[in-house]
């Protein structure tokens, strides 16, 4: 009966740890790379009050934000095409919208066996209209899961 009571253990063991190692705990972050935008005045980060960003082409309700105040918005760029537009409504008379183009490289890439695979995207080129939009800086044109301002956009 020992023996017995020991291979029940044994095999309890072994299946709890396979249990706990096949969790998704440790994949944290995100698993494709969002840009994160961020609004300048200078050097200085400003919030705009009011403002709409959505996307151009997307399915189904593409606003990332809606008549909101806002410092920085996440922008996602598509996994199924190389090219990506949005649209900057500030929701003030006499100001038009202004549209951001990004052209990008779309780069699957193999996380773990926990996280899989996720997409980090190389910003090859990028226009803007100059509405109230003054100009537009990517420091670093590589987009990973990494949560920094990858985009600053000057007012």
């Amino acid at each position: 009966m020992t023996s017995k009571i020991k291979y029940c253990a044994c095999a309890a063991v072994i299946a709890l740890v396979a249990m706990v190692s096949c969790n998704n705990d440790n994949c944290m972050g995100n698993s494709t790379g969002i840009p994160l935008a961020a609004f300048y005045e200078g050097d200085k980060q400003i919030s705009l009050s009011d403002i709409t960003v959505y996307g151009i082409g997307a399915p189904n309700d593409s606003a990332v934000i809606r008549n909101a105040t806002a410092s920085q918005v996440y922008l996602p760029l598509r996994i199924t095409e190389p090219k990506c537009q949005y649209v900057f409504d500030y929701n003030i008379d006499g100001i038009e919208n202004d549209t951001i183009t990004f052209d990008y490289d779309i780069i699957p890439y193999f996380e773990s066996r926990e996280c899989g695979a996720m997409y980090n995207f190389d910003i090859k080129e990028y226009s803007y209209t100059q509405h109230f939009i003054d100009s537009i800086a990517i420091p670093n044109p590589s987009i990973t899961n990494s949560d920094v301002v990858t985009i600053k956009i000057f007012m």
